[in-house]
């Protein structure tokens, strides 16, 4: 059978391909299905831009995006973005050109991508958390031909915009009456406002591109298709068939569609904790498309987390695990403060979750309202989206699945022993390698390293983005380490991640990095650097007292720990720690007897 029949045969598939017309109602798809098809009469045009301002005008005053400076409804949404795509087209921008943003979580953000989707542009979403010599780097990659920015990265505009080669037209996304601009620049509300409330012609997308999560070096632009000199200088379909390529990406397909919104029933409203740039939150941003409340946070706080979906009905959201860690540690009289239960779906990915976090979340919510498990997981990367899916059931069937990422869904994997040129055995680490129908479309925009992680097994090419891990016997994944971030000290590999759990767990303890530390005699020791809840140091004897009655010993203790304001860890979960050995200059020791 057609492995995309199968597909639709599953009805877990059917229900996230329903959940549009559940979500704007069949009769307004009927009614605006008939107005697109009138005004889709002219070449290059296409159905759907046409289809969706129709159908969030007819939502009316349902609220689109919640922020807090207040609350723009679908028909405002729909009028805002067809004249900001028309005002993009007067300014000369034609399909496939690319309008980044540097923007904080705010209504801008939204108008833009819409915008941008309407009119077949390109939207590169650009980390606010750059130093302005890797922004400069990172605009150039993405070769955009406008650039939007929020007002708090003025200054850093400036100061780069001479370096800047391919932007034309600079847009702020303040109004003129909260910041002056130098005479070339735009305000965002004015091009807008000069927009007229038509669409000319162009194409349709999901218009964002990301750039990888940037762990070491500068981050990579991701894109599809060709990439000039970046292209791919290798046959990455090397000895898969079209048979199996088929297979591959109906995989791709089934995994993205667990991803969703589809076992909720009614509006969903999204919560959005996480900054926009990031590539998972668009998990998060997803349900605006067809009629979702999102309800983005300028800053992510525990507490304020809590308190907007008790206020807003939050039933969906995407987090980070460090977002989840720091509710956790709230403390008991704040937890137990705030109704959460209109909350059915929180989407946890960015970095693996420790299973007693999993297992706190599942808890609290339950305790305070939700009728069932709330908590979900994917595992996945800018380059191959979804990996593999956890989903109540499968924990709620063998808990011991608490500790996994999820069940391979999304695309082929295996484990694999690169040493030993094998396949290793179900619960046997070695590096987690995959096939994706991503794989064979995507390049970086910034550098041809996307080729160096690919290697031959069997006659076909895999791709290797450095993860360490096992299969079990049933398919389900369980991540150990990354192999770039392995210590190996005097020939034995230590896993900063199984360091990192137990530290974590310290109640007075935030958050914790563990990185490598040269050392004379085993080449690498493990380094732990730590951020506490209160802001006092806890004595070293006493944190090594904690990781060994957890469990850890002798080469798994930390010999050298240092206490630091904040970790440099983004709300994406990310941390450069190739950033963070140079902490541990000249060290001393702890004393570990």
């Amino acid at each position: 059978m057609n492995p995309f029949v199968e597909l639709l045969l599953k009805p877990e598939f059917r229900a996230f391909a329903s959940f549009p017309f559940r979500s704007m109602g069949f009769s307004n798809f009927a009614k605006s299905f008939l107005k697109a098809r009138k005004l889709n009469d002219g070449p290059g045009k296409v159905l759907p831009r046409y289809l969706l301002p129709e159908l969030w005008k007819n939502l009316g005053d349902r609220k689109a995006v919640v922020t807090s400076t207040g609350v723009v409804t679908f028909e405002e949404l729909s009028e805002r973005s067809v004249r900001l795509a028309n005002s993009f087209y007067q300014q000369g921008l034609r399909e496939n050109d690319r309008v980044a943003v540097l923007l904080k979580n705010e209504q801008a953000w939204f108008d833009v991508m819409l915008a941008c989707g309407l009119s077949g542009l390109r939207m590169p979403m650009l980390n606010t958390h750059l130093k302005p010599e890797e922004l400069a780097k990172c605009i150039n990659a993405c070769m955009p031909k406008i650039l939007v920015f929020s007002d708090l990265y003025l200054e850093i505009i400036k100061s780069i915009e001479h370096q800047l080669t391919g932007v034309k037209i600079l847009v702020c996304s303040a109004s003129e009456s909260e910041v002056e601009l130098p005479p070339h620049y735009f305000y965002l509300d004015k091009l807008i406002a000069k927009g007229e409330n038509h669409l000319e012609p162009g194409g349709f997308g999901f218009p964002q591109m990301a750039f990888s999560g940037g762990s070491t070096g500068v981050p990579k632009f991701i894109m599809e298709g060709g990439a000039g000199e970046n292209s791919s200088s290798i046959d990455r379909r090397k000895g898969v068939s079209d048979k199996e390529l088929k297979q591959i990406k109906a995989k791709f397909a089934y995994g993205v569609s667990q991803i969703s919104v589809g076992p909720i029933k009614g509006q969903i409203v999204s919560l959005i904790p996480g900054p926009l740039y990031h590539a998972g939150t668009q998990v998060a941003v997803f349900p605006i498309y067809f009629g979702g409340t999102v309800v983005p946070m300028l800053k992510y706080d525990a507490e304020e987390f809590l308190r907007l979906i008790e206020k807003e009905k939050v039933n969906f959201t995407f987090v980070a695990p460090t977002m989840l860690e720091r509710v956790l540690k709230l403390p008991e009289a704040i937890k137990n403060k705030y109704d959460l239960s209109s909350m059915q779906i929180i989407y946890c990915a960015a970095a693996p979750c420790a299973d007693y976090v999993k297992k706190g979340i599942n808890e609290l919510f339950v305790k305070q309202g939700a009728s069932k498990n709330v908590f979900h997981e994917y595992y996945g990367s800018s380059e191959a989206a979804c990996i593999s899916v956890l989903l109540p059931q499968h924990y709620e069937e063998k808990p011991e699945r608490y500790k996994s990422v999820g069940k391979v869904m999304g695309c082929d994997c295996m484990v694999y022993n690169p040493e030993q040129q094998r396949e290793c055995a179900p619960n046997e680490d070695g590096h987690v390698i995959i096939r994706s129908a991503r794989m064979y479309t995507l390049n970086y925009g910034n550098s041809s390293e996307m080729d160096n992680a690919f290697i031959e097994v069997n006659g076909s090419l895999w791709f290797d983005d450095g993860c360490v891990g096992h299969l079990d016997e049933d398919g389900f994944l369980y991540l150990t380490s990354r192999s770039k971030d392995m210590i190996i000290s005097g020939g034995v590999n230590i896993f900063p991640v199984e360091i990192e759990e137990v530290i974590r767990k310290h109640p007075n303890i935030l958050d914790v990095a563990v990185v490598k530390v040269p050392d004379k005699d085993l080449g690498e020791v493990a380094g732990a650097l730590v951020q506490t809840l209160d802001g006092n140091k806890i004595p070293e004897q006493e944190l090594i007292a904690y990781c060994k009655q957890a469990g850890l010993y002798g080469f798994k203790l930390p010999k050298y720990i240092k206490h630091i304001k904040e970790l440099p860890k983004n709300t994406a979960g990310k941390i450069r720690k190739v950033d963070l050995e140079g902490e541990f200059e000249n060290p001393e020791p702890v004393a570990l007897n």
